[in-house]
């Protein structure tokens, strides 16, 4: 009678352990995914902040790009596209806008069911030219 209850203990685990591995499988890599969405958020805020502060002390649009490039650390440069305005010329007292879009593709399968793929993230940086 004892080895028939320990029989089914193990089975009862077996059971609670195939129906709690999938839900833990989906919180892994949705972590996973937060992660890097939220992590290529904070860089290209980043980036986005010290390109237009570039921009505001009178660097050339050349620059700036250049220093996004360098700055965008393990973002895929194929997937970013930078938008400077007014780009060129920039007088005094004018505003100048750094706009960087940055396209992250979703590698969880479950995931990409819930979230658009790809995602696209998008940061906007505004300051008055000295």
């Amino acid at each position: 009678m004892k080895q028939n209850m320990k029989l089914n203990k193990k089975g009862q685990s077996l059971v609670e352990t195939a129906l709690i591995l999938p839900v833990i499988i989906l919180l892994l890599m949705g972590m996973f995914e937060f992660t890097r969405i939220f992590g290529s958020y904070l860089l290209i805020t980043y980036t986005g902040r010290e390109s237009a502060r570039l921009a505001s002390v009178g660097k050339t649009d050349e620059q700036i790009i250049e220093r996004i490039n360098t700055k965008s650390g393990l973002l895929d440069l194929a997937n970013l596209q930078v938008v400077i305005d007014p780009s060129g010329e920039r007088r005094t007292g004018q505003d100048v806008r750094i706009n960087i879009k940055y396209k992250i593709v979703i590698y969880a399968p479950v995931i990409q069911s819930i979230v658009p793929n790809p995602f696209y993230i998008e940061s906007n940086t505004y300051m008055r030219v000295e």
